[in-house]
């Protein structure tokens, strides 16, 4: 995968994903930025130069010292004040209403693309296992935000039935090209987990990512059928195209509980459950055997 060369900056972002080391504020023997305390940050055992805030109880991270050691990708929109995150970003839009118009200027698919793996300097080649608890979590995290569009096309389909009103079929499918353009990034980092679990770990959990890839290059395949029906059934009202998007919809959704549920163990269908075997436990399984070696 082509390296590209990322020219914004974005000064810092909250993340919980990141193990840090958080000293009480008023005390920090590292400084402080005005009134506020500044913290040492350590990345899976790394220190980092580049030094976090913590403000009101919240750690606030720089993002050049995530993506320089592979956990963070972003696209930032200078003009906008906007910034789009991969790698511990979450990709879920609560509470937007898919009919309403957006007027605020948006990166192209083409830029989000190049964005998300811009600042990871990474090759399929030099893939390193230190990678693969944080990449599982990505993974499964952008697989959760490709299922949440369900939820604005279910609105539109209400909106429809019940006020005749049209949705922004421009904006759902910009918010389905965001949600599907991470896997086709992702493709060759994917490929190159599945061959570290199979060297880490067991020739098993190998071919159980390869079923994760399979079935989210399913769910892609079958969102994208279910957003061409949905579209269909708004200019035609045809019965028929709105029961094609449901079911192409629900098949997609099938995919991505049966990839999650390999990632995590985590059950959509009942978040009570949990299923063991995962990769997930597996890579941490793994990891505290070789820490015990360090």
């Amino acid at each position: 995968m082509k390296k590209q060369v990322m020219l914004a900056c974005l000064a810092s972002v909250l993340t919980g994903s990141l193990a840090a080391t958080v000293l009480a504020a008023g005390a920090s023997p590292f400084g402080q930025l005005g009134e506020y305390d500044k913290v040492k940050v350590i990345v899976d055992r790394t220190p980092v130069e580049d030094k976090g805030l913590l403000i009101d109880g919240n750690l606030y991270i720089p993002v050049n010292a995530l993506r320089e050691e592979n956990k963070l990708a972003y696209v930032y929109d200078p003009e906008t004040y906007q910034a789009y995150l991969f790698f511990g970003g979450t990709a879920a839009n609560q509470g937007t209403n898919p009919s309403a118009t957006d007027q605020s200027p948006s990166p192209s698919e083409r830029e989000v693309a190049l964005g998300f793996m811009s600042g990871i300097p990474y090759e399929a080649d030099d893939y390193h296992s230190g990678m693969m608890r944080q990449d599982v979590i990505n993974i499964a995290t952008l697989a959760k935000a490709l299922l949440d569009t369900s939820g604005d096309w279910e609105n539109a389909v209400y909106s429809k039935l019940n006020f005749n009103r049209n949705p922004n079929l421009s904006m759902l499918r910009q918010k389905l090209a965001y949600r599907t353009v991470p896997f086709q990034v992702l493709e060759d980092r994917m490929e190159a987990l599945a061959e570290e679990l199979g060297d880490q770990i067991s020739g098993r959990y190998e071919r159980k990512m390869e079923d994760v890839i399979d079935e989210l290059e399913e769910a892609v395949e079958k969102k994208e059928k279910a957003l061409e029906s949905l579209e269909d059934w708004l200019q035609s009202s045809d019965e028929d195209d709105l029961e094609d998007y449901r079911d192409y919809d629900e098949e997609a959704k099938e995919s991505i509980s049966d990839a999650i549920e390999k990632l995590t163990g985590e059950d959509l269908e009942d978040p009570t459950d949990h299923h063991s075997n995962n990769i997930k436990e597996k890579v941490e399984e793994w990891s505290r055997k070789q820490q015990k070696l360090d």
